[in-house]
């Protein structure tokens, strides 16, 4: 890796600082994401902001003074764009959010690694930022081409936004390991070669052996929302009955963590009639259950747990968090809960 910046004195200390982060942030995406296939890559001081170009970015003259970590987000955002931009060769008049959002998904997650040694949540301000446009009326189709967005924040916000949490809650529904396979598979089998959605979610569906279209129709071609709830149904004094209802409009599969007063928790797992599947458990320290698929055209679902309330001390949707519901607020209930 090649770096080029000015002789001064402040901007050279900020990019020395800046070069080893950018070096380790290169070998982390060809671990996770796919192996950068040419020798060289260069950074350089120029331009206005930064901007990704083949085997070259350019960042501002002075964007180096600004905090560490701002700056190595920068550049990571930049370099990353070598894979999703000018080796997959996106069409970003009609998949911006390919490039844009599935850069700032690994820029994300690479920041955090780099700087919080991955703890923590690495998406939930992407998640938050998401939430404000969401059902506001200004948010438009991912499917809506580059040049004709009404306007810019519908833009930014789908394609840098919405496209990252495209990736994160796709985890959700067919699980990481899944997703970090098709990750690579994808980048392996579609460089050069100018993919669309629809081949990026036929590799998700042949790792995860989950149907996908749906997922892609909801979430791209729609500005559908996801908003579930959870209350008590019937009861009696050895069981306790659950009701979900879907609020908003796009339908998701269903995970459920039930935390028992004895300290135990046990996952229960909703999936949905049109995946034509279910994915594998990732939290093998917990027992999970698999209940009945849940049809889309249904609005609500109930279900027993073989527990009094008096054993219970939460019910919880999506204890991951990687489902964007824009109301999570009813996302949980407790024995004090009516």
């Amino acid at each position: 890796m090649v770096f080029v910046y000015e002789n001064d004195s402040a901007v050279q200390k900020s990019w020395r600082e800046m070069e080893p982060l950018a070096i380790e942030a290169f070998r982390i995406m060809n671990r996770r994401f796919g192996v950068y296939p040419y020798p060289q890559y260069t950074i350089v001081q120029g331009g206005d902001g930064g901007m990704e170009y083949g085997m070259t970015t350019l960042i501002k003259g002075r964007g180096g003074l600004r905090s560490l970590k701002s700056f190595c987000g920068l550049v990571v955002h930049e370099s990353v764009h070598s894979w999703f931009q000018h080796v997959l060769a996106t069409n970003e008049s009609l998949y911006a959010w390919m490039d844009e959002g599935f850069t700032s998904y690994a820029e994300d997650w690479i920041i955090n690694q780099l700087f919080e040694e991955g703890e923590g949540d690495p998406y939930e301000r992407t998640y938050d930022i998401y939430k404000r446009i969401a059902g506001t009326g200004y948010e438009e189709p991912l499917s809506t081409h580059a040049d004709h967005f009404i306007t810019n924040q519908a833009y930014s916000i789908g394609s840098y936004i919405k496209g990252s949490v495209f990736l994160h809650q796709l985890s959700y529904i067919i699980g990481q390991d899944a997703l970090d396979r098709t990750m690579k598979r994808y980048f392996d089998e579609w460089k050069f070669k100018h993919p669309t959605d629809e081949d990026f979610i036929r590799i998700a569906e042949k790792e995860s052996g989950l149907v996908l279209d749906w997922y892609l129709q909801y979430w791209i071609r729609t500005t559908h929302t996801i908003d579930y709830s959870i209350t008590w149904d019937t009861s009696t004094g050895s069981s306790s009955g659950v009701k979900l209802e879907r609020i908003g409009k796009m339908p998701m599969p269903i995970d459920i963590e039930v935390s028992l007063k004895n300290g135990e928790n046990k996952v229960y797992y909703i999936p949905m009639v049109i995946m034509r599947g279910e994915k594998m458990h990732e939290q093998n320290a917990l027992k999970r259950e698999v209940l009945p698929d849940w049809p889309w055209t249904s609005t609500t679902y109930t279900f027993e747990l073989p527990y009094p309330k008096s054993d219970i001390v939460s019910i919880t949707i999506d204890p991951s968090n990687r489902m964007a519901d824009i109301n999570p607020t009813n996302n949980s209930i407790g024995v004090e809960t009516p």
